[in-house]
């Protein structure tokens, strides 16, 4: 029974979100850079993962992609007609804690997400993106 115990609380807890990493941290979300305009690229959500569909004519290239204005990762280049698959365990905050994405053997809910923002450089206005399929 004891066992039994032991077993099941180390479980539980190896399967909780790990602490943040400060080794891994992101920068901070920019909110000087926040505006509401957006474009047409969609962001398809598969468990784990996120499809990024370009479908404007605009290449883009050396940029930054921000989940919930707290999560971030640098992505290769966008092709214009293009799409670019990303784990979103690859995101990591300010303090370097990792996006809950889910999965098959985690015991909490996944976070939503709910917006998504491209950083272009360091000083230009993000762009919106258009999230499809969240509740």
């Amino acid at each position: 029974m004891r066992t039994l115990f032991l077993f099941t609380t180390l479980f539980l807890v190896s399967c909780q979100n790990p602490a943040g990493n400060p080794n891994l941290a992101s920068a901070p979300y920019p909110m000087q850079l926040h505006t509401a305009d957006s474009v047409p690229i969609q962001v398809l959500r598969d468990e784990e993962h996120i499809s990024i569909v370009n479908s404007t004519a605009v290449d883009y290239n050396n940029t930054t992609i921000w989940i919930n204005q707290r999560y971030s990762s640098q992505l290769p280049p966008i092709p214009a007609g293009s799409t670019l698959r990303l784990n979103l365990w690859t995101l990591r905050d300010a303090y370097g804690e990792q996006f809950n994405a889910g999965g098959l053997w985690r015991t909490d809910e996944p976070t939503l997400l709910v917006i998504a923002e491209l950083q272009l450089g360091s000083d230009e206005p993000l762009v919106g993106l258009v999230v499809i399929g969240e509740d």
